[in-house]
């Protein structure tokens, strides 16, 4: 236990992609409160600030399955490096124009979140060449989300401390250095420029979707995305209405989530990742449900810090689940349907609390939060209802056979190693 993650960090390719991953995702976790602070800077309201957000998110909806899908079948280095370009320009614009409202902010937005460049799904979609043993692969996501919980530490600070300090139009000139830093970086690896999907022949019009075991798991993904996406909303909107900055208040909300990737990460846990999801979805909500409780913002931050505890460790069983489960040679395009599940339900959780904190109050959009916390729960539970009923479908089967197509890659992973 000396050195808890050597057999991980120990593979020579993994530190650069884990690196380089933070900082090209960097606007991710700067993205919501940048686009917040630039229309309030503009004379918006909340409502208009949560709606960017949600044309933000939308547009990586619709992006990220389709940049993930020409990803399986033309690699990972030129997608990567064109989509980052063209987000390059449109937070350049936005930055440039500075709308408070109307089609032109709206538009950027759906262009800036469309290009977003897929550099988790690209990345995770490596760790099943790297490691084909699943309780490493397990513990591999775990440090994964753990480390990925820097953007969302660090990015609400530097959207906050930078629009503050320069201007909100600085934030976006920031998103667009870290973006092509990182992805440059990334792509530029030589893991990265000879990553193969399996050639499986002609696939299906929906790809991972085919699968109702995936589609399962996404189902619950945007419960808890639409939680979450209301929780980073309210959260801004409560903090900027106690005079108080939103940055420290995420930011202590992502520690907490660091701190339980970390010990999860440590552990080999027996339980099996269905069961796992359940017990770490119904943590979470019962979470959302203590938040109601603070009064003042220093009460609110002591809560996010413990109730953000289980944020990574979900993502990693999340992960683990969808890896197993996405048919054959569909691995990239199945994590960036997680992805743009995550933002789907974050960009309608945001566009809800906005309107909920304009209509009533900012503390009235906790209840968002509550609410999707459990539907997320009630989605697990129907389905494990459904599979003890009788439920004969196969839900295995993928992931054996994605199993397999991993192993089949082996030896190309072993070069690069």
């Amino acid at each position: 236990m000396r050195y808890p993650y050597k057999d991980i960090l120990g593979v020579p390719s993994v530190p650069r992609l884990l690196v380089a991953a933070i900082v090209g995702r960097m606007p991710v976790g700067m993205g919501a409160l940048a686009l917040f602070l630039l229309v309030r800077g503009s004379g918006g309201s909340y409502a208009i600030a949560g709606l960017a957000v949600s044309a933000a998110t939308l547009g990586t909806s619709f992006g990220s399955p389709l940049l993930g899908r020409l990803i399986d079948r033309q690699g990972q280095t030129r997608v990567l490096v064109l989509s980052m370009l063209v987000q390059a320009v449109s937070l350049l614009a936005l930055a440039v124009l500075a709308p408070a409202g109307g089609f032109l902010l709206f538009g950027l937005c759906v262009v800036y979140g469309f290009s977003n460049p897929p550099l988790a799904a690209s990345m995770r979609a490596g760790w099943s060449t790297l490691f084909t043993d699943r309780s490493q692969l397990t513990r591999a996501f775990a440090l994964d989300s753990t480390a990925q919980e820097a953007i969302w530490i660090l990015g609400p600070l530097l959207s906050a401390s930078i629009a503050a300090s320069i201007d909100p139009r600085a934030t976006l000139v920031a998103m667009a250095a870290f973006s092509a830093i990182g992805v440059t970086w990334f792509a530029t690896s030589q893991q990265s420029r000879t990553w193969r999907s399996a050639h499986v022949g002609e696939r299906h019009l929906l790809g991972p979707l085919t699968a109702s075991p995936v589609r399962r798991v996404l189902a619950a993904i945007l419960g808890l995305a639409f939680a979450w996406g209301a929780l980073e909303l309210a959260i801004a909107a409560y903090a900027d209405s106690t005079d108080h900055s939103a940055g420290p208040l995420l930011a202590v909300w992502a520690v907490g989530s660091v701190v339980g990737g970390l010990l999860f990460a440590l552990r080999r846990w027996s339980q099996p990742p269905q069961r796992m999801l359940g017990i770490l979805l119904t943590l979470n909500f019962v979470g959302f449900v203590v938040l109601l409780l603070a009064q003042t913002p220093w009460q609110l931050a002591v809560l996010l810090a413990v109730t953000g505890v289980v944020n990574a460790p979900v993502i990693a069983t999340l992960y683990v689940l969808i890896e197993s489960l996405a048919p054959r040679g569909t691995v990239t395009e199945a994590f960036t349907w997680v992805s743009t599940t995550f933002t789907v339900g974050i960009g309608v959780g945001a566009a809800s609390a906005g309107i909920v904190s304009d209509a009533i109050e900012p503390r009235a959009a906790f209840w968002l939060a509550v609410i999707g916390g459990g539907v997320a729960v009630l989605t697990v539970v129907v389905h494990h209802h459904g599979r003890h009923k009788g439920d004969n479908e196969r839900g295995d089967e993928p992931g054996r056979e994605h199993r397999a197509e991993g192993t089949a890659r082996r030896p190309n992973s072993a070069g690069l190693r």
